[in-house]
């Protein structure tokens, strides 16, 4: 399977522009589904958390007698801006970014 090639400079994670005054709530929480990574002009939003908060997340879906999905689903040992900034690195370094759903593209 071919590679895409992505413009690294190009992209981006965008997160709010208050997320400073809340991110430590974020970590506490393990989970943050207002992030975007920007690549190639396309928007992906993700889905980030921890481990253990996506844990209890599936077994109270499963519980429900439901499933659980979450699309754009990016696992980080913490929500952190460091963490999720370099997941979205990695993601477009890697061309994993082209397995997201995307959102639309970028005015």
């Amino acid at each position: 399977m071919a590679r895409k090639e992505v413009n690294v400079r190009a992209s981006y994670l965008e997160l709010p522009a208050d997320f400073e005054d809340y991110g430590w709530e974020v970590e506490a929480k393990g989970w943050f589904s207002e992030a975007r990574i920007i690549a190639s002009g396309v928007r992906y939003r993700i889905n980030f958390y921890d481990q253990a908060r996506l844990s209890q997340e599936i077994q109270v879906e499963i519980a429900r007698g439901g499933i659980f999905f979450e699309p754009n689903l990016v696992i980080v040992s913490a929500v952190t801006r460091a963490n999720m900034e370099s997941a979205a690195t990695e993601l477009v370094q890697s061309g994993q970014v082209h397995s997201l759903l995307a959102e639309g593209k970028v005015d």
